[in-house]
């Protein structure tokens, strides 16, 4: 048993090492792999972050309710995208391996962030 964990935290070590220095490069499949994961795991952060992005430009009531309603539609999108993307990272579709969704995970570019229509 021990034997089993040790090669699992191994295994791991070598996969963290692998995807860090992918994520140093630009938009690549293995970019791709790994946001299609962020926003898998992330994607309930919607429910969060769409009221307070309501709130700089609507009333707290209505941030609140809308930013809701929004966050799970956010969160549903989010998931699908994730799904898409980590199903087909060998793949650079769309062109680049760019990302489908704007912005490109939960919680990038927070406080440059606005409301999405």
């Amino acid at each position: 048993m021990k034997k089993y964990l040790l090669a699992l935290g191994v295994a791991a070590l070598i996969l963290t090492s692998v995807v860090s220095a992918a994520f140093a490069a630009d938009e690549n499949a293995f970019t791709k792999f790994g946001r299609g994961l962020a926003n898998i795991a992330t994607s309930p952060g919607e429910l969060y972050t769409q009221p307070i992005l309501l709130m700089k430009d609507q009333a707290a009531s209505t941030a609140i309710f809308g930013g809701l309603l929004k966050g799970t539609a956010m969160f549903v999108a989010r998931e699908f995208v994730g799904i898409y993307e980590v199903l087909t990272f060998p793949f650079p579709v769309p062109k680049g391996y760019r990302p489908i969704i704007e912005p490109a995970t939960t919680f990038t570019d927070w406080d440059t962030r606005k409301p999405q229509v």
